[in-house]
């Protein structure tokens, strides 16, 4: 059932520059995306039973919030461990980065709840020159994976581990081969911390900060549209149809002075996604007669980078079944307690 919100407006900020924090994603005691923050940092609403609730955004520090009070909360940004940049002789004109990356998924409606806790290990292959040439395409290749499933469908409640995912992955989303371009306002500016905001018909379509040593660009893709919200057409027509009311993507990248910031400069990146979804294969999930609701928020990070030849680059990518380790790098935030149970109870019905 659907439990009232809180009445108190909460709002957060950015612990050393006090500018709002927006698009930071609110997780419940379950750990479920439960809201967001807004224009201004200002909380979404939130049940006073989803707490005590977890604030998520990516380069700061997760923030923990025992319960609602009407007030200004503080999230302290990450400090990063940037190596040296290394010039590379032009030979070497593909960059392997290594990837690990989170997925959080649910589908739900009133009575029922799909969670899903993925994490992946992949690659990705980028020319840094115009002829660099390695036979094949820049995507994400998903070389490992562990999904772990919570289902609370029709009074019965099941807990799975899969080695590959069962769900459509955004992943891909995020690794966007497009180039983003600073304004010359935002390169004149002259002050130790650099902010830039652009709002839209509905809310803040881009949002740029930039410190000593990472830029960081936020988003959103609904911030033009009426009501903030979009029904892809294309997804009518599979029967998914949808009201997509959140979609916003971040960016984390390493500092340069040339104003123009690559995928080969990526530290970081997230993606959300909050959406109503009312078509008949969407509801099929739950065997549920009105719309469900569905949440993503996925998180990638950059753990390796490798400057390869061409040859190197066409023998890595032919390699289609190689293994990999899993490598968590010091940024990524611990698992909450709801997610760490999911796991464990997983794990525990594979030993049965």
């Amino acid at each position: 059932m659907f439990a009232s919100s809180v009445d108190a407006q909460q709002r957060v900020v950015d612990a050393e520059t006090g500018q709002p924090v927006e698009m930071a994603s609110i997780f419940d005691v379950t750990g479920n995306v439960v809201g967001y923050t807004m224009n201004g940092g200002i909380f979404s609403e939130v049940s006073e039973s989803d707490y005590p609730i977890t604030l998520r955004c990516l380069g700061y520090e997760p923030l923990v919030i025992q319960r609602p009070e009407e007030k200004t909360w503080k999230m302290t940004p990450l400090t990063y461990d940037m190596k040296e940049v290394v010039i590379v002789p032009v030979k070497r004109n593909v960059l392997k980065q290594t990837i690990y990356a989170r997925e959080y998924f649910s589908v739900c409606n009133a009575t029922d709840t799909v969670n899903l806790f993925l994490e992946h290990m992949g690659v990705r292959f980028l020319p840094t020159t115009k002829d660099a040439k390695f036979g094949g395409n820049s995507s994400l290749r998903i070389l490992a994976t562990n999904q772990y499933s919570h289902y609370q469908v029709h009074d019965k409640d099941s807990f799975m581990i899969d080695h590959k995912s069962t769900f459509p992955s955004f992943l891909n989303l995020i690794l966007s081969k497009d180039e983003v371009k600073v304004p010359d306002s935002f390169m004149k500016d002259n002050n130790e911390v650099k902010v830039y905001k652009k709002t839209g018909k509905s809310g803040l379509i881009l949002s740029l900060k930039q410190n000593a040593h990472t830029f960081t660009c936020i988003k959103d893709g609904l911030a033009d549209t009426k009501d903030h919200k979009m029904s892809p057409w294309e997804l009518k027509v599979i029967g998914a149809t949808m009201d997509i009311n959140q979609l916003y993507k971040t960016g984390v990248f390493r500092v340069n002075d040339k104003g123009v910031y690559q995928p080969k400069d990526l530290i970081e990146a997230s993606f959300v996604l909050e959406a109503d979804g009312r078509g008949k294969f969407l509801r099929k999930m739950l065997k549920s007669e009105t719309p469900v609701v569905i949440r993503s928020m996925v998180e990638l990070y950059v753990v390796d980078r490798e400057y390869l030849s061409n040859e190197e680059a066409k023998e890595e990518y032919k390699n289609k079944s190689q293994k990999i380790d899993f490598i968590i790098p010091s940024t990524v935030p611990p698992l909450n307690d709801a997610t760490l149970q999911l796991i464990k109870r997983a794990k525990l019905e594979v030993k049965k």
